[in-house]
């Protein structure tokens, strides 16, 4: 198989096994409705997917080391489809619905990073660095997907139906990568294992500034993904003529989530062009001020608001392939694969609390307020500039401490 088929493949199977991530935050109103829930209860259940991610995630990638990835993957595939079909089938409150997300999320562990890894045994020297950008920004696609073929399939046969079609499809992705992949056996297979490495990882100052960049990016991103849905909704119901000409709010999402795959191979342009540090620094500092302000558009028309939300995606989006290749590039080849764990488990269990703190915002916000507003939202929204800042910060520091050596 050439290089090109090889990364196209695997960009395929990521977004089939990754479709059900954002089956309950393209439903989260009608959930909320539903199951009577409060932002805080939503944004658990957004949230506890990154949570069952981050708890597993390590040990799934330091596996890797020792097995065929393709195996990992295929396990992690069929889990999370096992989950979401479950959820159609089965939830019917928070705690069911919490239960089940979590394992789906345990599942992804087994996706993205051994998904990866499994693209990058099959690859050598210059091929990588765009195969792993695109790769990454696949994910955009398969979280764009989410939203349009979750929100679509719900609205036509219902939400139970919605997620028995996803996790089929996630399960079907585990059994093609265990099929069609040519087996490979890693160098490190059948040698001790020495676990996972800490602390070498952590005296790496290079890669730990593009982990810690990740971990806001993803606060950001999922924050983001979780509520942009149920802000759409408010928007569109403030302007009801204006949103009887527009698609629904979760089409709406999608279209704006489908951007962040130019966006994303863009910046990584970008980033080899005129510097990687120097290009997310800039891209992450404008999506957090964007961040700050996003929730007050309300107060805009609708085609302005769509306009912003687009634009900030853009940015949201702009730092991520860039992040995951500065991180692999600045990995000790020795204590590569602790690196890639601590990349994804740090930046996956910090995403938990996005969803979770916008959600404890808005709450909190429309209880001093008396109910939803345009300033309740924008409280709660700014939450996710807040985390992002953290990124830039993050990546100057670790900057100076290399320049100073």
């Amino acid at each position: 198989m050439s290089s090109r088929n090889l990364i196209f493949l695997l960009a395929a199977l990521e977004v089939l096994a990754i479709l059900p991530i954002a089956s309950f935050p393209a439903l989260m109103p009608d959930f909320i409705a539903l199951w009577n829930l409060t932002n805080t209860e939503a944004g658990w259940i957004a949230g506890i997917y990154y949570l069952g991610y981050m708890l597993v995630v390590t040990h799934a990638v330091m596996l890797t080391d020792r097995f065929d990835a393709r195996l990992v993957f295929a396990a992690g595939a069929v889990l999370t489809g096992i989950s979401t079909v479950g959820f159609g089938l089965l939830a019917d409150g928070f705690w069911s619905g919490l239960l089940l997300r979590a394992i789906g999320g345990v599942g992804q562990a087994a996706v993205y990073m051994p998904g990866l890894r499994a693209l990058t045994d099959r690859l050598q020297g210059g091929e990588q660095s765009r195969a792993v950008t695109f790769y990454t920004a696949s994910y955009s696609i398969a979280v764009a997907a989410s939203f349009s073929v979750t929100g679509l399939l719900g609205e036509w046969y219902g939400w139970r139906w919605s997620f028995a079609v996803v996790g089929l499809l996630s399960l079907a992705a585990g059994l093609l990568a265990w099929q069609i992949l040519k087996p490979y056996q890693p160098s490190s297979a059948g040698k001790s294992a020495g676990g996972f490495a800490l602390r070498p990882v952590l005296r790496n100052r290079d890669a730990m500034g593009y982990i810690i960049g990740y971990a806001a990016h993803g606060f950001e991103l999922t924050a983001m993904r979780a509520w942009v849905t149920a802000f759409l909704v408010f928007v569109l119901a403030r302007e009801p003529a204006v949103a009887s000409l527009l698609p629904s709010a979760t089409v709406l999402a999608a279209i704006v989530t489908l951007i962040g795959l130019p966006a994303s191979l863009l910046g990584n342009e970008l980033a080899l062009r005129f510097g990687r540090r120097r290009v997310v620094i800039t891209i992450m500092t404008i999506s957090a001020v964007m961040g700050l302000g996003f929730g007050f558009t309300a107060w805009l028309p609708v085609w302005a608001v769509l306009l912003f939300c687009a634009i900030y995606f853009v940015f949201v989006c702009g730092d991520s392939g860039s992040l995951t290749s500065g991180m692999m590039a600045a990995a000790e080849p020795e204590h590569r694969a602790s690196t890639m764990a601590l990349h994804s488990s740090l930046g996956f269990g910090i995403s938990v609390l996005g969803p979770l703190f916008v959600g404890f915002a808005l709450d909190a916000a429309q209880y001093l307020a008396g109910g939803q507003t345009v300033v309740t939202w924008g409280i709660g929204l700014a939450v996710m500039g807040l985390g992002a800042l953290i990124g830039p910060l993050a990546l100057v520091r670790t900057g100076k401490a290399l320049q100073s050596r």
